[in-house]
């Protein structure tokens, strides 16, 4: 027994030498690191970069918007412009011709618009991107709208919740009432797939609403389901209504008036029109999960969708929602394209448009992009101004 006892020490005082040299080789320090001295990369390192790595990393371009604008010495490279190089040959833009992300902090007045957001947007005209402005004073549509048509041959869109009457149309239901009617007149299975595959993405941008579907907790078959049941509508509207009534405001009346009960006991107006259709329709499948709940969670399904398309029924907005729309996804990602988004900052009430039409945006050229094989052929860019007053959204990365 004494002798394993002075084993156990033996190797006891091993372990604990073995820890102090390391102790020692490491300087002294504990492996505590909030012990450490600061400055040592513990949490993390940064410097500027060379000039050498700026010019590695950067594409130096000539920057002469009145040159560009005459249609001379156009720029072949796309990116964003991040920085310039003044010297008595002229001004040079450094531009980050990666897929990145880049942002700009600042107080107010200190040029932002002027000397980052104004050159961005110039050299984005300049080398073809489409792009995307937001803006809550109307200057940058003002100041390059004009420019963009005239100098460079974009398709302009302005999208202005200050002034609904005088804004360029939004119809959230284009792309699924163009490709509807194509399907009408072809008969072509690739058209019908598109209409259903943009009215899912117009069903989930207005159930999700920028939130993230872990906050739904135990309601996650309502709004499931309600996103099923508005994708139904918004074919069964493309499919029959007629063009004028086509809109986001009609998917609203449509369930609203289906809600009512019918003179069949259990089933609401909204059963009796699916029981019409054909049982391979579409529109049946998309609203099966409401179909087959019962008639509490129907009406509770029913009134989720109605709850979320609420924000819709505003009279100045159904002037922008309820006509045709002059720039959609598909003409941003493959024509020169622009559009500039003025949103109020006295009417917090039309933010969420503005999240609304980026997602919408987003994510129907991200389908875009997955027919072309992951990528588009031309560069887009989002430059959105005072982002910080809309809405938090999930797909803001």
């Amino acid at each position: 027994m004494p002798q394993n006892i002075g084993t156990l020490i033996l190797a006891a005082g091993l372990m604990f030498g073995v820890l102090g040299v390391i102790a020692v080789l490491s300087n002294f320090y504990t492996l505590n690191i909030k012990d450490k001295t600061v400055g040592n990369g513990q949490h993390g390192t940064a410097r500027w970069a060379t000039q050498k790595e700026i010019a590695r990393t950067y594409v130096r371009a000539d920057f002469t918007p009145q040159l560009w604008r005459q249609g001379k010495n156009l720029p072949k490279e796309q990116g964003i412009v991040v920085g310039c190089k003044s010297s008595k040959a002229g001004m040079a833009a450094l531009v980050d011709t990666g897929d990145v992300h880049a942002m700009m902090i600042g107080a107010a007045g200190m040029g932002k618009t002027a000397y980052w957001l104004y050159p961005c947007i110039e050299y984005a005209l300049a080398s073809g991107m489409s792009f995307v402005s937001t803006d809550t004073k109307g200057d940058i549509f003002r100041n390059y709208s004009s420019i963009a048509r005239d100098s460079y041959g974009y398709k302009i869109s302005i999208i202005d919740l200050r002034n609904p009457s005088r804004s360029d149309g939004f119809n959230l239901l284009h792309l699924v009432n163009k490709y509807t009617d194509l399907y009408k007149t072809t008969n072509s299975l690739t058209c019908k797939a598109k209409a259903e595959k943009y009215a899912k993405i117009i069903a989930k941008t207005i159930v999700m609403a920028g939130e993230d579907t872990a906050n739904f907790g135990q309601n996650q078959f309502f709004y499931d389901a309600a996103e099923g049941l508005l994708t139904s509508v918004i074919l069964l509207s493309a499919e029959f209504c007629r063009p004028e009534e086509r809109h986001i405001v009609s998917i609203f009346k449509l369930i609203q008036e289906l809600l009512a009960p019918s003179k069949v006991k259990g089933k609401t107006l909204f059963h009796i029109l699916m029981d019409t259709l054909p049982p391979e329709h579409k529109a049946r499948w998309f609203a099966g999960a409401a179909l087959s709940s019962s008639e509490q969670a129907m009406a509770s399904i029913m009134s989720t969708a109605l709850a979320r398309l609420n924000a819709f029924l505003d009279s100045e907005l159904e002037q922008l929602l309820c006509f045709g729309t002059a720039v959609d996804a598909e003409t941003f990602c493959k024509e020169k394209s622009a559009i500039f988004l003025v949103m109020p900052e006295e009417d917090p009430g039309k933010f969420f448009m503005v999240s609304l039409v980026i997602q919408q945006l987003y994510r129907e050229i991200l389908a875009v992009a997955d027919e072309n094989g992951g990528k588009l052929d031309n560069k887009v860019v989002f430059l959105p101004m005072n982002l910080a007053l809309c809405p938090k959204s999930t797909r803001q990365k």
